[in-house]
This record gives C-alpha cells, sequence and structure tokens, in this order.
C-alpha cells in the first residue's frame, strides 16, 4: 500500500481507539446505582483490540499488541489535532453567520 493510504488508516484508526478509550474513561467514571457499564465495556475493548490487531499487521515494525495500542494513539491524535484548524474556521463561519443573521419580525410581540 501506499505511504499516504497507511498513513490515513493510521489516524482512522487510532482516532478510533482514541474515542473508544475516552468513552470506557467516561462510562467508569459514572457509575451509579442504575448504571451497567459492563457490557458496552466490553464491546468497546474488543473494539480496540481488533483495531490494535488491524495495526500491528499493517505496521511490520511492531511487536507486540501493546505497541501498536501506544503507535495508533498517537497517530490519532496528531491526526485529530492536524483537523483541528478546519474545525475552528468552520465554528468562526458558522457563529458570524449567526451573530449577524437578522430575527424574523413576529406579530405577537409587536401587539403588545
Amino acid at each position: 500500500m501506499s505511504s499516504l493510504i497507511l498513513d490515513i488508516l493510521y489516524y482512522f484508526f487510532g482516532g478510533f481507539m482514541f474515542a473508544n478509550f475516552c468513552l470506557i474513561i467516561f462510562q467508569l467514571s459514572s457509575l451509579h446505582p442504575y448504571s451497567n457499564p459492563s457490557i458496552p465495556v466490553i464491546g468497546q475493548s474488543i473494539f480496540i483490540l481488533i483495531s490494535a490487531m488491524i495495526v500491528n499487521s499493517l505496521n511490520d515494525d511492531l511487536d507486540t499488541i501493546t505497541e501498536a495500542i501506544r503507535f495508533s494513539l498517537s497517530e490519532g491524535i496528531i491526526g485529530i489535532i492536524a483537523i483541528l484548524p478546519f474545525f475552528y474556521f468552520l465554528l468562526i463561519y458558522f457563529m458570524l453567520k449567526a451573530s449577524f443573521r437578522k430575527l424574523p419580525f413576529d406579530n405577537l410581540l409587536d401587539e403588545s
């Protein structure tokens, strides 16, 4: 495979693993008497292991699953940081659009 496709796959799987780790932390930190996060946490852990095995098979330099998890998490965070400026520009655009829009005329407020 080409280097660009491999980088995109590493970013994708790393971001996926990062999101699953964040969801596991959220589910374990928001425990209350009515929650049962065992099945979602097990499912997310399985997804993390599958993603790590895929990254381990794509990269020949990685020997263990923990190295694959560490590598893909770092690549995923780098990918997220690389995409953030585009989201900032979109956020600024939509906030400016919402700030300068004219509110529609309301007949009910005018009658009082």
